[in-house]
């Protein structure tokens, strides 16, 4: 039986050989989004995600297919509460993938918050801020956006202005 884990870690390698042939390169030093660094771009298929019932989930079914908006948050946060509408209406657009990372919050108090505000996307936890800690998040909340080309393309502590700039890239 393959290992799960393996398999993502695969399927993001061919992804991004297939982005680097595509667009013509002739390195492999390519591969790092400018202007963040290659171990930040590498974290992608790296990542350990589950849901707040403990399954796996995982972006590289959405990577190049989809600009993936991945969030941090906690429940204490009230900007991070002011948000869910807004990311709500980002997920409901089928070029957008939602991606709601909880930071040290219990999974009982991560429900709550979701029913409380009607959490529409998808949520995970980060226990022990391994994910936040693997983007460099400095703080609650942050935003990070990975376009369609499978590279980082924003980084900000709140959701952009305009999300259009960002969707294919």
């Amino acid at each position: 039986m393959v290992n799960r884990a393996f398999l993502g870690k695969l399927i993001f390698v061919l992804i991004t050989l297939l982005i680097i042939l595509s667009e013509g390169s002739n390195s492999l030093a390519d591969l790092s989004p400018s202007p963040l660094k290659k171990s930040e771009s590498q974290v992608l298929g790296d990542l350990d995600l589950r849901s707040p019932d403990g399954e796996h989930v995982s972006l590289i079914p959405f990577i190049t297919r989809k600009a993936v908006v991945v969030v941090f948050w906690t429940t204490w946060c009230p900007v991070c509460r002011e948000e869910v509408p807004r990311l709500n209406r980002f997920n409901e657009d089928p070029r957008i993938k939602v991606i709601g990372v909880n930071e040290g919050d219990s999974v009982r108090k991560i429900r709550a918050f979701i029913s409380a505000n009607s959490v529409g996307y998808q949520v995970v936890v980060d226990p022990d801020g391994a994910v936040a800690a693997s983007f460099k998040v400095a703080g609650m909340p942050d935003c990070v956006i990975i376009g369609r080309s499978g590279r980082v393309v924003f980084r900000g502590n709140e959701l952009p202005k305009d999300i259009e700039n960002y969707l294919s890239q």
